[in-house]
C-alpha cells in the first residue's frame, strides 16, 4: 500500500484519540508515535522487546512522562479494569491467535463510556469477500496474517456497543468505533 496513504489513515485514526489515558495495543515499531497527541498519556504494549526498543526509538523526541512502555499480550492485558479512556490499535487483529479474547481484554480495560479504535483490514463483503475467504490459508501461511477476519463482528462479540466503521479502501481496510458501556 501507498506509504502516504496508510500515514493519512493512522493520523485520521488518532484524531478521534479521547484520553488523558490512551492505551496502543501492539505498537510494533512505533508507526503512530508521531501521532500521539500532547494531552494524552499513551501507554505502549507490544508482545515483542525487539518491537518496543524500536519503538522507544521513534518517541525520544516525546517528553518521557508522555509514551509509557510495557511489554505485554493483548490476551492477556497486564492492567486492571476500567483503566484506560481509549484504546487503539492499527492493523493488529489479523495477527492475534485469538482476536476475539484481546478485544474482550480491551473492552474491560476500558473506563465505562470508554472507545475503541481500529484500523484493520477486514473480510470483505461479496464477490471480493469470497476471494479473500479463499486466499485466507495460503497467506496466512506466507506472512502470519489473517486477511479474511470480520473484526466489526468480534468488536460486537466482545461487548462492545455502538458499533461504527468507515470505509477508507474500499470495504476492505476500515476505521472501526466501538464504545463501552
Amino acid at each position: 500500500m501507498d506509504l502516504a496513504l496508510v500515514k493519512r489513515w493512522r493520523r485520521l485514526l488518532w484524531s478521534q484519540v479521547e484520553g488523558p489515558l490512551v492505551l496502543e495495543a501492539g505498537v510494533g515499531t512505533g508507526l503512530n508515535i508521531p501521532h500521539y497527541r500532547a494531552d494524552c498519556r499513551v501507554t505502549a504494549l507490544d508482545k515483542g522487546a525487539h518491537f518496543l526498543a524500536r519503538a522507544r526509538s521513534r518517541a525520544l523526541g516525546k517528553p518521557a512522562q508522555q509514551v509509557e512502555f510495557v511489554q505485554g499480550d493483548v490476551q492477556d492485558l497486564p492492567f486492571p479494569g476500567s483503566t484506560f479512556d481509549t484504546a487503539v490499535a492499527a492493523f493488529l487483529f489479523c495477527s492475534v491467535e485469538r482476536p476475539e479474547r484481546g478485544l474482550q481484554e480491551l473492552h474491560r480495560v476500558l473506563k465505562p463510556g470508554g472507545q475503541l479504535l481500529l484500523l484493520e483490514h477486514c473480510r470483505s463483503r461479496g464477490v471480493l469477500g469470497r476471494l479473500m475467504d479463499l486466499l485466507a490459508g495460503p497467506f496466512y501461511r506466507l506472512s502470519g496474517d489473517f486477511i479474511a477476519t470480520d473484526t466489526g463482528a468480534l468488536v460486537r462479540r466482545a461487548g462492545f456497543a455502538s458499533v461504527t466503521s468507515r470505509n477508507l479502501l474500499l470495504d476492505v481496510v476500515k476505521i472501526i468505533r466501538a464504545v463501552k458501556e
